[in-house]
């Protein structure tokens, strides 16, 4: 921008103005031969000085704006790009997104199917153990309700056995109690006897102590005595072989009847195994 006093430099007249001068307007004096050209500077006047100078500021504040619309377009361009950049990258980064969630929901779905298959298949082994246990539980109830009715069956049997051995023993009982009576009544009876031979012979201790007093009995009264004193004796004899024959008797059929109960005892446990052993390989 020119000074004021600009004209007296370039050798005009001298001109006072308040109006900056432009570069442009400088620059286009400058090109002016300014010795030769001094009067055709000095007759343009202030006002048109004015007008180039705003000419000039216009033209100079439009270059500026082209300038600065320039530089925004470029700027713009450059943001435009690298928004398209960063959108591709955007839309790159979302397909593969996408792609990716695709693949985990394929996976997920994949997924569930083999949860559910499997949920499945656990549910049907499940079902088979429950239907496995339920029949185990049915064949162990069966095994014990045919042990049961085996066992009653047994039961009964061994029940009627012993109550057949129980009157037998009844039986027997009352046999020894009648036969041990007879004895009593054996013993009983040869007590009185011998109580009678003691009285006879202390009759007769008193008898031989009146010999000589009775020397006038008769010879029938003698063997009468010897005849009683004679039956008394083989009675006594007879009496303790029929104790003997009794005693061995009772042995004897204790023996019989301890043996039949062995033999039965025997016969109950044979048949107690064979019908355990025919349930045992029934069930197998």
């Amino acid at each position: 921008m020119l000074s004021p006093d600009l004209p007296n430099a370039f050798g005009c007249s001298e001109r006072t103005t308040t109006h900056p001068v432009p570069s442009s307007i400088s620059q286009f004096v400058r090109s002016y031969d300014y010795e030769t050209e001094t009067s055709l500077l000095d007759a343009i006047p202030d006002r048109e000085w004015r007008l180039l100078a705003a000419l000039a500021r216009k033209r100079a504040e439009d270059d500026e704006q082209e300038k600065l619309a320039d530089e925004f377009h470029k700027l713009w361009q450059k943001e435009k790009e690298e928004r398209e950049i960063v959108e591709a990258e955007t839309m790159h980064e979302y397909k593969r997104y996408i792609i990716m969630k695709r693949r985990e929901e394929k996976a997920r779905q994949e997924f569930m199917r083999h949860q559910k298959f499997m949920e499945a298949l656990l549910r049907q082994r499940e079902l088979m153990d429950s239907i496995k246990c339920k029949e185990h539980r049915s064949a162990v109830l069966r095994a014990y309700l045919d042990d049961k009715k085996t066992s009653l069956l047994v039961d009964k049997a061994l029940e009627e056995e012993a109550r057949a051995q129980l009157a037998a023993d009844r039986r027997s009982l009352i046999s020894e109690t009648d036969q041990f009576r007879k004895h009593v009544e054996y013993m009983d009876t040869q007590k009185r006897a011998d109580d009678a031979r003691k009285r006879r012979t202390a009759m007769l201790k008193d008898a031989s102590q009146k010999v000589a007093i009775q020397n006038a009995l008769s010879s029938w009264e003698s063997a009468v005595l010897r005849q009683e004193l004679t039956a008394m004796d083989a009675a006594r004899r007879a009496n303790h072989a029929a104790h003997a024959a009794l005693t061995d008797a009772r042995s004897v059929r204790l023996m019989r009847m301890r043996d039949a109960r062995r033999r039965q005892a025997r016969r109950l446990a044979v048949v107690t195994q064979q019908l355990r052993d025919a349930i045992r390989y029934g069930k197998n």
